[in-house]
């Protein structure tokens, strides 16, 4: 009788290391290449998650998603060539889910963005579009990639069905994707399409200061003098804070057209609507002192100076009046203090996303793809 509980206590035992061997054998059964992958993805260290996932889909070619973490190892290390080919080829499979056909569309066209292939990654994403039609995301990556790729009249489309699930107007962005389909078709040598594109862009908001511009630019090209100048005219009485970006092609075709004299008018028409603006008044100032009107010259500058006391060109065009009225010591003194703030400032337009700068304003930065990030209303 004593032997019946030590037999039960050996097999209890037995009992016991056989479960927990069957249970460490299982678990390291179920441990596979791409759970080690997944691990050593979440770890960083995507060289060794490599090896682990090219003997994934050795072993298990039906694992999609390995290969699909497989091709974005390759983009991420600079390949994305090989990352698009290795995604592609998944697409001839017959046998793929809805959602596994989406997700690898949507990697592929990573490949190909990273690849600078923007046309292939383009297309792709149209189709992406087309099979999730209410994705906002997929709606805004698409629209990126034609902003980026210039192509303008498809972004247009694209925006403007943004804006509609959104509920929101975005007429000035929309009128700046005209003028910049205006200039790809000016571009092309289609002057005329060039311009009905900024006659829209201004349609859709009067305030499109490019459209303007760039719209009397074409008229200048074909010698339609009289038609710039209505252009121009037209935009200085709508926007008198930015008429100064119309100044010199005013001065440039009035000129040619022998009647400068009109400057005079324009100018004083824009600092009535904007007395606060120093530019009109400076020009006015040329004309006045070319004209001997040296007494109403010098009350502009200091009229200008007392608003503006750091405006150097508007002192620099004073120190000229002066001189040329006689009065040398008041034109030194005037000059001293230029010197003292720095003679010549040249003024930058900015980006105030990526600090991209140039001499010539602009609307959209080339640099990180932003919309009217270098001009503001003060």
């Amino acid at each position: 009788m004593t032997y019946i509980p030590i037999l039960l206590i050996i097999a209890v035992l037995i009992f016991l290391l056989f479960w927990i061997f069957k249970r460490k054998s299982g678990k390291t059964k179920s441990r596979t290449p791409y759970i080690d992958a997944l691990h050593l993805l979440l770890d960083g260290k995507n060289d060794e998650a490599l090896e682990w996932l090219k003997k994934t889909v050795k072993e298990d070619t039906e694992n999609i998603m390995a290969y699909i973490k497989l091709g974005d190892i390759f983009r991420q290390q600079g390949n994305p060539t090989r990352a698009a080919k290795i995604h592609s080829n998944l697409l001839i499979r017959t046998h793929l889910t809805e959602q596994q056909t989406n997700t690898i569309l949507q990697h592929l066209v990573m490949d190909y963005q990273n690849a600078g292939m923007l046309n292939r990654a383009s297309e792709v994403a149209e189709r992406l579009s087309q099979r999730m039609k209410k994705n906002s995301e997929i709606q805004q990556l698409l629209l990126s990639l034609y902003e980026k790729k210039g192509d303008w009249d498809k972004a247009f489309f694209i925006r403007q069905n943004i804006n509609k699930w959104q509920k929101k107007k975005d007429q000035y962005i929309l009128s700046l994707y005209k003028v910049q389909s205006g200039l790809n078709s000016i571009q092309k040598g289609a002057e005329r399409e060039g311009r009905v594109r900024f006659r829209e862009a201004i349609r859709l908001n009067k305030k499109c200061i490019p459209a303007y511009l760039f719209w009397g630019d074409s008229y200048r090209r074909e010698n339609r003098n009289e038609d710039a100048l209505n252009v121009w005219t037209d935009f200085i009485q709508k926007n008198p804070d930015w008429a100064h970006l119309a100044f010199n092609r005013l001065k440039e075709i009035l000129f040619d057209m022998g009647r400068y004299s009109d400057l005079e008018d324009i100018y004083k028409q824009v600092i009535r609507s904007n007395p606060k603006n120093p530019t009109a008044s400076i020009n006015l100032v040329e004309i006045y002192k070319k004209q001997g009107r040296l007494n109403e010259a010098i009350e502009i500058c200091e009229n200008v100076l007392e608003a503006h006391p750091d405006l150097t060109e508007c002192r620099y065009a004073l120190v000229k009046v002066l001189k040329q009225n006689g009065d040398e010591k008041k034109a030194m003194n005037e000059a001293m203090r230029i010197l003292d703030k720095e003679i010549e400032k040249q003024e930058l337009y900015q980006c105030h996303e990526c600090k991209y700068e140039q001499k010539e304003p602009f609307w959209y930065c080339p640099q990180c793809h932003q919309w009217d990030t270098a001009l503001t209303e003060n």
